[in-house]
C-alpha cells in the first residue's frame, strides 16, 4: 500500500504492506520482511515510512515514532526530554525535508495535537506551534524545492469542545514559509476561480 525510497541508495526500496515492511537492496529483485511486532505495532494499522540520507528508517505508530538506524533490524521509540509529549501517542504524519529535517504530526484523540520537527535526525524534536485539542493532524509535507515551505493538513471532528460548545467537522490546510516558525491557513473551498499561490 505504498513505497519509500532511500535517497542515498537508489537500489533500496521499502514497501508498505498489510503484514509489515518489505525491504529490498537490489532494485526489487529480492526482499526481506520486517514483521509488525518488530517495528512496534499490530492489527489493521499500516505505518507511514520515511528514510533519511544516512539510511535511518522512521515509522509512524499509535505509540509514537519508531526509529531504526540499522536497516530495519532493530527499532526504538524516539524519546528524550523534548519528545516526552510524543511518547505513547499516535504519530500519523511524517516527512523528511530536502535538508534532512524530520517532520512529524500527531492525531491523538485523547489529547492536544501538534506538529514537530527534528534537525538532528530524530534525536530531539521541537513543537512548531500548531497545538490543538480538536484537530487531528494527518499529513505534513515539505516542498522539495524549498526547505522553508511546509504544508500541514488535518481535520476537526464533531464533538464537545472544552468550553462546552460543539465542534463542527472541518478540514484544515496550513502553510509555513519560514520552516514552521509561523503558519497561515489556506482556503480549501471558496468562490475563487484561480487557486491561491501553491507553488512548490
Amino acid at each position: 500500500n505504498g513505497a519509500a525510497f532511500a535517497p542515498a541508495d537508489p537500489s533500496t526500496i521499502l514497501i508498505r504492506s498489510t503484514f509489515g515492511l518489505l525491504i529490498s537492496h537490489d532494485d526489487g529483485c529480492s526482499f526481506h520482511w520486517v514483521c509488525e511486532k518488530a517495528i512496534g505495532y499490530g492489527g489493521e494499522f499500516d505505518p507511514k515510512y520515511a528514510v533519511a540520507v544516512d539510511g535511518t528508517i522512521f515509522a509512524t505508530t499509535f505509540e509514537g515514532l519508531r526509529v531504526s538506524r540499522d536497516g530495519g533490524c532493530s527499532w526504538v521509540t524516539a524519546t528524550d526530554d523534548n519528545t516526552k509529549n510524543l511518547n505513547g501517542i499516535w504519530i500519523d504524519a511524517l516527512d523528511i525535508g530536502p535538508d534532512g529535517t524530520v517532520w512529524v504530526a500527531t492525531a491523538e484523540s485523547a489529547g492536544a495535537n501538534d506538529v514537530f520537527s527534528s534537525s538532528d535526525n530524530g534525536v530531539t524534536f521541537t513543537p512548531r506551534g500548531q497545538q490543538s485539542a480538536t484537530i487531528w493532524w494527518k499529513s505534513v509535507k515539505v516542498a522539495p524545492s524549498n526547505k522553508q515551505r511546509v504544508y500541514l493538513t488535518g481535520y476537526q471532528v464533531a464533538g464537545a469542545l472544552p468550553d462546552g460548545g460543539q465542534a463542527t467537522p472541518t478540514a484544515h490546510l496550513r502553510r509555513s514559509d519560514d520552516n514552521g516558525a509561523t503558519w497561515q491557513p489556506l482556503e480549501l473551498f471558496g468562490s475563487r476561480r484561480d487557486p491561491p499561490d501553491m507553488k512548490f
